[in-house]
C-alpha cells in the first residue's frame, strides 16, 4: 500500500490568558483593566469589537489597542481570531462564559437533557453509512484490535474495550498506565485494527500513533468530534461525533453513544462466535464468583 508523505503537526500559536499573564505585572493602568476583564472570561472577546471591548472595561479605545499590540497581536482582530481558534479547539476557559457564572440553577435540567439529546441526535445523522458497514466488519475480523486515546478520550477506548472483549478476544488499549507506546506499537500489523479516539483536545502521541499504524498498512478507524480537521487523511474510515454543547465543558453521549451502536451492531455481525464468547464469558464469571 503506496502513501503520500505524512502530515505535519502544526504549531499552535500562545494563547490569550499566557500573553496576558507575562505581562501583566507591567501594564499601565488603563490596560491592566482590560487585561483583568479579558482574563475573566477570554472566550468572550470574540463576541465584542475592539470599541465595545474598551467600554466594557471603561477604558479608551486607544488603550486597548496598545495592549493588543504588546501581547504581540498586529491589531484586535489577529486577537479575535486567535480566541475563535482557541474556543473551536475545545478550551474549557474559553467556553466558559459570563452567564454560565451563577449558582446551580435546578430549572435547568430540562434544558440540559434537550442539549444531551441533539447532540447525541446529530452524531447519528451525520454517519456514513458505507463507511460504517466496513468499519464494522472490521471491528469483527481483525486479527487483533488496538484502542487509543487520551485525556477524555482514554475513557471512550476504555468503554470501547469494554464492551468489545464480550464478543472477541485480543482487544488491548493503549496506553498502558506507567508504559510507552514503542513496545506496543512494534507489533501492529495489517490484519490488525486500530481505533483511535481523538475528540478534543487532541495530543500529539495520538498523531504519531495513528501514523505509525499506517506505515504499516494498518486500518484505522477513527472516530473524532464533527469540527475536527486534524489526522483524518490517516485514516481509512473516519466517524464524526457531535460534542458541541450549551453549556460548559463538551458532552460525550455521542461518542459513548457510538460506541454503545457499533458493540451492539459487531455482536450481530459476529453470528454464533460473538455469542459463545459471551456464553463462554457469563459461565466464567460464575466460577470465579466475579459478583455477589
Amino acid at each position: 500500500m503506496m502513501h503520500g508523505p505524512l502530515p505535519q503537526a502544526k504549531e499552535r500559536p500562545r494563547s490569550l490568558e499566557s500573553r496576558i499573564q507575562e505581562h501583566l505585572p507591567e501594564l499601565p493602568s488603563s490596560e491592566r483593566k482590560l487585561a483583568e476583564l479579558i482574563l475573566d472570561f477570554p472566550g468572550e472577546l470574540s463576541a465584542y469589537s475592539a470599541t465595545e471591548l474598551a467600554k466594557l472595561a471603561g477604558v479608551s479605545k486607544a488603550a486597548a489597542s496598545r495592549l493588543f499590540k504588546r501581547l504581540g497581536f498586529r491589531n484586535f482582530e489577529e486577537a479575535r481570531r486567535l480566541v475563535r481558534d482557541i474556543k473551536q479547539w475545545g478550551s474549557p476557559i474559553y467556553l466558559h462564559e459570563r452567564h454560565q457564572d451563577s449558582s446551580p440553577l435546578p430549572s435547568e435540567s430540562q434544558a440540559f437533557l434537550s442539549d444531551h439529546i441533539a447532540a447525541l441526535t446529530r452524531t447519528f445523522e451525520q454517519l456514513d453509512d458505507e463507511g460504517l458497514d466496513a468499519a464494522l466488519h472490521q471491528i469483527v475480523q481483525a486479527r487483533r484490535i488496538w484502542l487509543v486515546g487520551f485525556r477524555n478520550s482514554y475513557f471512550v477506548a476504555a468503554y470501547a474495550r469494554w464492551q468489545f472483549i464480550q464478543f472477541r478476544h485480543q482487544v488491548h488499549l493503549l496506553p498502558h498506565p506507567g508504559e510507552t507506546l514503542g513496545e506496543h506499537v512494534t507489533e501492529f500489523g495489517e490484519d490488525d485494527l486500530l481505533i483511535a479516539i481523538g475528540m478534543r483536545r487532541r495530543v500529539g502521541d495520538l498523531t504519531r500513533v495513528m501514523q505509525a499504524a499506517r506505515e504499516r498498512d494498518m486500518p484505522i478507524l477513527y472516530l473524532t468530534d464533527s469540527l475536527s480537521g486534524e489526522n483524518r487523511e490517516l485514516a481509512t474510515w473516519t466517524l464524526s461525533c457531535d460534542i458541541s454543547s450549551s453549556f460548559l465543558f463538551h458532552t460525550y453521549v455521542g461518542p459513548m453513544g457510538l460506541i454503545h451502536y457499533l458493540s451492539v451492531q459487531a455482536v450481530r455481525l459476529a453470528g454464533k462466535s460473538g455469542r459463545v464468547r459471551l456464553e463462554d464469558i457469563e459461565i466464567a464469571h460464575e466460577q470465579v464468583r466475579d459478583f455477589d
